[in-house]
C-alpha cells in the first residue's frame, strides 16, 4: 500500500476522508529543523507555569520532603535506606517502590541545598516537563509524520490543566519520571529496529536506561513494554521482527533488575492494606467495582473535555460505588462511559489499517490508563488527575486528528489551526489558575471541596489547613470536621480509619480552646466542655477505628509468617490526651500519651506528660516523663532543656542542675532516683508491648551504667 501524509487537498479536489488521509510512513526523522518549534513549545508552556514556581509544601509534599529524613543528608546510611525501602518511609505503608523518585528529592534537598524553599523542586519539574513535551513532539513526527500535526499535538498535550497535578505538585515529579521512560523507551525501540551495528546499540543502552528510569520512578512504567507491541503490531512492516526482539530483551534488563530489587524491599516490609476509604472498590463485589471503574474512566474523558474543576482527592465518597439503578444519574454514567469505552474500541478496530495513527492513541490511552484504572487489579486509589500525564498523550492524539479531520472534510484546514490555538489558550490560562491552588493547602483544599463536595479527604484536607492556618480558622474547622462526621458515621469500624477522626477531635478541641477564658481549662458545664466532649466522642471512635485496623494487619502479618506489626495513627493519641486534661481526667491523659509514646517515641508526648503532672500538682514528678523521653531518645536536646528549666522553676534549692551550666547534675539524689525510676517505666513499657530485648537492655544501662538499683527492675 502507497504511504500518504497529511496534506492540504488541492483546491479543485474535494476534502479526502480519514481513511485516505491519516497512512502515516515510517520513515527517520531529522532532528535538527524541528528545534525553533521546541523552543517555542517551551516557552509557552515555561510561561504557563511560571507561577507554579513559587508554590509551597502542600498535601503529600509535606511528607515526602519535610518529613522524610532520606532526603535530608546525602551520604550511605540514606542512599541505602532510598535503595531498599519503601516510598513512604517512616510514614505509612503501601508497597510502593519508587527508588529513583525519592533520590531525585535527596538531589534537591541536600546537593542542590533546597532543602524546604519549593523553587529548586518546581525548577526540576518543569524541565522534566519539557523533556517530556519534547518526546511527545518526536512521537507526533514519528506517527504522523507531519510537523504541524506534531506541534498541535505537543502543545495540546503539554498545555491541558489535567496535567497540573502532576507538573506543579511535586510529588508528581514520579509520574513526569514514568512518563519520561515510557515516551524515550519507546522512541529508543523505534529507532533500534532502523539502525545497525554501534548505532543501534547506543540506542538499545538508550531504551534499557529509560525502563530504568521509568521503573525506579513509579511502577506504572510497566506499560512500556505493551507500548512497544502496540507499536510493532500498529507498524509491522516497518522493520522485520528480527530487528525487534533486541529492544525486549534490552528492557526486559531494566524491568528485571527492578523486580529483583522491589521483592528484596517486601521481603522485610509489612504488607500494605490498602484501605476502603482510600479506595472504596475494595469493598464492592467484582461487577460493581468494575463498572465503578469504568466510571471513572468517563468522569477523566469528561475532566479532559470540560477541565473546569479539580481536586487534589477523590477518596470516598466523591464517587459513589455503581447501584444497578440506571434511574440514577451516576449508575447511567456508568453505563454512558462503558458504551464509549466500547466505541473507542471498536472504532480503533475499524480503523486499523486505514488510520493507523487513530488506532495507536486510542490503544495508547487504555494502555497507560490500566495499571491505575482499576479493572485488572485495584490500587490505593480509586481516582487521580495525577494518573492522566501519560495517557492523556492519547487524547491529545485523537483531538489532534479530530480537529484536523473535521476542518479539511469541511473545506477549511486553516481553521483547524484556530481551534488549536483557541484550545491553547484556554488549556494554558486555566492551567495557569489552577497553578495558584497548589500555593498551599487553604486554596487547595477549597478547590478540592468545591469539586469532590463528597470526599471526606478533600474536607480533611480542609479542616488541617484552617487548623495550622495563622491565625487559625477554628469556626471554619469544626464545620468541616462536621461535615466528615456525616460522611463516615453510616461507615462500619472495620472501614474506617482513624486519621480523619483525629483532625476532627483536633479541630472540636480547638474550637473549644477558642472559647475558654485565656489560660485556664473550663468547668464541665461551661461552651467549652461541650466541644471538648464532641472531640473526645471523635476521637474515641477513631481509637476504635485505629486498634482495628492494626488488628487486621496483625492478622494478615501472622498468616503471611511475619511479626512485624503497625504503630497506628499515633498523633491521634497526642490529641486524645490533650482533650482528656481539658475534661480534668489527667489519669486518663497520662494513659493516651504512654499508649501514644511506646508505639512512636516523640518528644512531645514526654512533654504533655510532663504538663499533666504539673496540672495534678506535682512539680517534681513532672520531670520523670521527661526523663522518661531521654532514656528513649538520649540526644534529644530539646527534652533535655526541658528537664533543666523545669528543676530551675521547681527545684532551685536543689542540687539538680549545676551551676554555671546548662545541665543536670547526675550525682544529685533527686535526678538519680527519678532518671532509675524513668529507665525502670520505659523497661516496663517496653515488657508490656513484647519488646523483650529492649527492655532487659534499658535495664542494663541503666544498672551498669547509672548504678540504679537491681531490685528496681525486677
Amino acid at each position: 500500500m502507497k504511504q500518504k501524509t497529511w496534506r492540504r487537498p488541492a483546491a479543485t479536489k474535494e476534502a479526502e476522508p480519514v481513511e485516505a488521509i491519516i497512512e502515516v510512513p515510517p520513515a527517520p526523522i531529522a532532528w535538527r529543523p524541528h528545534a525553533w518549534r521546541v523552543l517555542a513549545l517551551w516557552i509557552v508552556a515555561l510561561a504557563t507555569y511560571s507561577n507554579s514556581f513559587s508554590g509551597g509544601l502542600a498535601f503529600d509534599n509535606e511528607i515526602a520532603i519535610g518529613r522524610d529524613t532520606r532526603v535530608h543528608a546525602f551520604n550511605s546510611k540514606n542512599l541505602h535506606l532510598i535503595l531498599n525501602e519503601e516510598l513512604w518511609y517512616n510514614s505509612s505503608t503501601s508497597g510502593a517502590y519508587r527508588p529513583l523518585f525519592t533520590f531525585s528529592l535527596l538531589v534537591n534537598y541536600a546537593i542542590f541545598g533546597n532543602g524546604t524553599n519549593t523553587t529548586g523542586y518546581h525548577v526540576v519539574n518543569f524541565a522534566t516537563h519539557a523533556a517530556n513535551i519534547l518526546l511527545v513532539y518526536l512521537l507526533g513526527l514519528l506517527l504522523f509524520e507531519e510537523t504541524t500535526l506534531a506541534w498541535a499535538l505537543a502543545g495540546l498535550w503539554s498545555l491541558h490543566p489535567l496535567l497540573t497535578e502532576s507538573v506543579t505538585n511535586l510529588v508528581g515529579r514520579a509520574d513526569l519520571l514514568a512518563a519520561f521512560g515510557v515516551l524515550a523507551g519507546l522512541l529508543c525501540h523505534v529507532q533500534a529496529t532502523r539502525s545497525a551495528g554501534r548505532r543501534q546499540l547506543g540506542w538499545l543502552v538508550g531504551l534499557a536506561l529509560a525502563a530504568g528510569i521509568g521503573m525506579f520512578s513509579k511502577e506504572s512504567a510497566v506499560v512500556l513494554p505493551v507500548i512497544m507491541l502496540l507499536y510493532d503490531l500498529t507498524w509491522a512492516r516497518s522493520a522485520p521482527w528480527k530487528e525487534r526482539w533486541k529492544g525486549y530483551v534490552a528492557m526486559a534488563l531494566a524491568f528485571g533488575l527492578f523486580f529483583e530489587l522491589r521483592a528484596d524491599m517486601l521481603t522485610h516490609q509489612v504488607p500494605a492494606l490498602v484501605p476502603f476509604l482510600d479506595n472504596p472498590l475494595i469493598g464492592a463485589d467484582f461487577w460493581t467495582a468494575r463498572l465503578t471503574a469504568i466510571k471513572v474512566i468517563g468522569k477523566y474523558f469528561g475532566l479532559y473535555l470540560w477541565p473546569a474543576h479539580f481536586s487534589a482527592d477523590y477518596t470516598y465518597n466523591a464517587i459513589p460505588l455503581f447501584g444497578w439503578r440506571l434511574d440514577r444519574w451516576e449508575d447511567l454514567v456508568a453505563i454512558l462511559a462503558l458504551a464509549g469505552c466500547l466505541a473507542a474500541a471498536a472504532l480503533a478496530i475499524r480503523l486499523y489499517r486505514t488510520a493507523k495513527p487513530v488506532f495507536f492513541f486510542i490503544l495508547f490511552f487504555f494502555i497507560a490508563l490500566a495499571p491505575a484504572a482499576n479493572i485488572l487489579m485495584l490500587i490505593g486509589t480509586i481516582m487521580g488527575e495525577r494518573l492522566l500525564y501519560l495517557p492523556s498523550v492519547g487524547l491529545a492524539g485523537c483531538l489532534v486528528v479530530a480537529v484536523f479531520t473535521a476542518a479539511r472534510r469541511l473545506g477549511a484546514p486553516r481553521a483547524a489551526w484556530v481551534v488549536v490555538i483557541v484550545l491553547c489558550g484556554a488549556f494554558a490560562v486555566r492551567t495557569f489558575l489552577r497553578n495558584f491552588d497548589w500555593h498551599d493547602e487553604i486554596r487547595l483544599g477549597r478547590a478540592s471541596v468545591a469539586a469532590a463536595p463528597g470526599s471526606f479527604k478533600a474536607h480533611q484536607l480542609l479542616a488541617s489547613a484552617e487548623l495550622n492556618a495563622r491565625p487559625p480558622d477554628v469556626d471554619g474547622a469544626a464545620k468541616e470536621a462536621e461535615t466528615i462526621l456525616r460522611i463516615l458515621d453510616p461507615l462500619p469500624l472495620d472501614l474506617l480509619l482513624a486519621r480523619p477522626y483525629h483532625v476532627v477531635g483536633q479541630a472540636f478541641r480547638e474550637k473549644g480552646d477558642s472559647l475558654a477564658p485565656r489560660g485556664k481549662f473550663p468547668g464541665p458545664d461551661s461552651p467549652s466542655a461541650f466541644w471538648y466532649r464532641k472531640a473526645l466522642a471523635a476521637l474515641l471512635h477513631g481509637d476504635e477505628a485505629d486498634r482495628a485496623e492494626r488488628e487486621r494487619i496483625r492478622t494478615r502479618n501472622l498468616a503471611l509468617g511475619k511479626v512485624a506489626s503497625s504503630a497506628g495513627w499515633v498523633d491521634l493519641y497526642l490529641e486524645l490526651g490533650r482533650v482528656y486534661r481539658r475534661l480534668d481526667e489527667p489519669q486518663k491523659a497520662l494513659d493516651a500519651y504512654a499508649d501514644g509514646r511506646s508505639r512512636r517515641p516523640d518528644d512531645e508526648f514526654s512533654e504533655e506528660m510532663s504538663l499533666t503532672r504539673l496540672g495534678m500538682g506535682e512539680p517534681l514528678e513532672a520531670a520523670v516523663p521527661l526523663m522518661e523521653g531521654l532514656v528513649l531518645n538520649p540526644n534529644s536536646t530539646r527534652l533535655a532543656s526541658d528537664v533543666v528549666e523545669l528543676y530551675r522553676q521547681k527545684a532551685a534549692d536543689s542540687c539538680a542542675v549545676n551551676k554555671g551550666s546548662n545541665s543536670i547534675n547526675l550525682e544529685c539524689p533527686l535526678v538519680h532516683d527519678q532518671l532509675c525510676a524513668a529507665s525502670r517505666n520505659i523497661a516496663a513499657s517496653y515488657a508490656a508491648t513484647g519488646r523483650r530485648a529492649k527492655a532487659a537492655e534499658t535495664a542494663r544501662t541503666a544498672i551498669q551504667s547509672l548504678g540504679c538499683p537491681v531490685q528496681l527492675f525486677r
